[in-house]
């Protein structure tokens, strides 16, 4: 392999795919990245079994072959090279000579026949959705996935496909979020349903950036496949996809309300901001109390004290008094999108929803917390 090409360009390479190397596998050719040298450039790949990230990088390829270089060792010499063309090649120990300027590295790679392939998405279901459009979807359900690894299913985003409809759903029990745009005209007689794990989804939203074209979504039965449409890099990510039965979440949410507190989306937001800083020792409990033409929220620790916000709110409906967790109403509050949010409740200990005022495409479910 021999090849020529940009310090800059080889970097954004690696640091794209670098994120899906593993940091704990025990097999030593998972912490390389994969380098194939034909047409027009190089094309890297990066796995650890569960994700796998493709891009290519524009090279003149003097001499087709592959090779694998160390991911994090090679990210810390292309950082620190100068801004210049970068020569590759490498030997029959598998070696890979970098020179740039007057710098010359050769660092140790593994035999590029170890690599695994990555897997292709078999029986796949194909569409297309706004790239900018996706990256919001995720952003409004990915806060509300599991941590706990007990519960497999719920450390990921179910991704629902009808033919006509789009949907991103996430739950941890204590909170549900559900997203949803449309995405075509045909209904599917076989409605798709995937769990897609949190951290796929992460280095989704990161792939996607400011891209602003079209992003392929294919859902198969083992994995799942997303790429740019139109990227120059030709970047590519794959997942496994988690099994199991993801809960029939649209039971949780309500579907009618008795009262409903409608607020300006920043103000609410500073206030709990505020007041969550004395509940970080109570749980991070805050009550929220109604009272005319306001929303009385309050927190009390025995050890950090009292605190006490006023915002305004229309009330439709008999005043209440409930406790939510504070981190949860930040959490929505902050990928909202919208200057205002409705607040439906029934009961102080019933589920309660938050939707923009503006559009039906998104909700979160919270949990109350007991008043004392």
């Amino acid at each position: 392999m021999k090849v020529t090409t940009t310090r800059k360009d080889l970097l954004e390479g690696v640091q794209t795919v670098a994120h899906a190397v593993s940091g704990r596998s025990s097999l030593p050719i998972l912490q390389h990245i994969h380098l194939n040298a034909e047409g027009d450039g190089l094309k890297l790949t990066a796995t650890d079994l569960e994700i796998g990230i493709e891009c290519f990088v524009p090279a003149e390829v003097e001499m087709p072959g592959e090779a694998t270089l160390p991911a994090r060792l090679t990210q810390e010499v292309l950082s620190s090279l100068p801004d210049a063309d970068i020569k590759m090649s490498d030997d029959a120990t598998h070696a890979v000579q970098l020179l740039c300027e007057r710098s010359e590295y050769k660092l140790l790679g593994l035999s590029p026949t170890e690599y695994p392939s990555l897997p292709e998405v078999s029986d796949a279901t194909t569409f297309t959705v706004p790239a900018e459009t996706l990256k919001e979807m995720i952003k409004q359900t990915i806060f509300a996935v599991s941590t706990e690894e007990t519960r497999a299913i719920l450390t990921g985003v179910l991704v629902e496909y009808d033919g006509v409809t789009l949907r991103t759903v996430a739950t941890d029990t204590h909170r549900l979020t559900v997203r949803s745009h449309p995405v075509g005209a045909a209904v599917l007689s076989t409605p798709i349903a995937a769990v897609v794990p949190a951290r796929a989804m992460n280095e989704l939203a990161r792939i996607i950036g400011d891209y602003d074209g079209e992003v392929e979504v294919q859902i198969g039965k083992m994995q799942a496949a997303f790429c740019p449409v139109d990227d120059p890099r030709r970047t590519f990510l794959i997942s496994r996809l988690i099994e199991g039965q993801f809960p029939a979440y649209q039971r949780v949410i309500p579907t009618a309300y008795t009262k409903r507190l409608t607020l300006a989306t920043d103000e609410f937001l500073r206030a709990v901001r505020r007041a969550s800083l004395v509940a970080r020792d109570i749980s991070n409990r805050v009550i929220l109390s109604t009272n005319g033409e306001y929303l009385i929220i309050e927190a009390e620790s025995g050890q950090s004290g009292k605190a006490h916000e006023e915002v305004e709110v229309v009330r439709e409906g008999d005043d209440i008094t409930v406790a939510f967790n504070a981190r949860y109403l930040i959490d929505v509050l902050n990928v909202v999108n919208s200057e205002g949010v409705h607040l439906e409740l029934t009961e102080a200990l019933r589920p309660a929803v938050i939707r923009p005022v503006d559009r039906d495409d998104y909700l979160c479910v919270l949990m109350p917390m007991a008043l004392t």
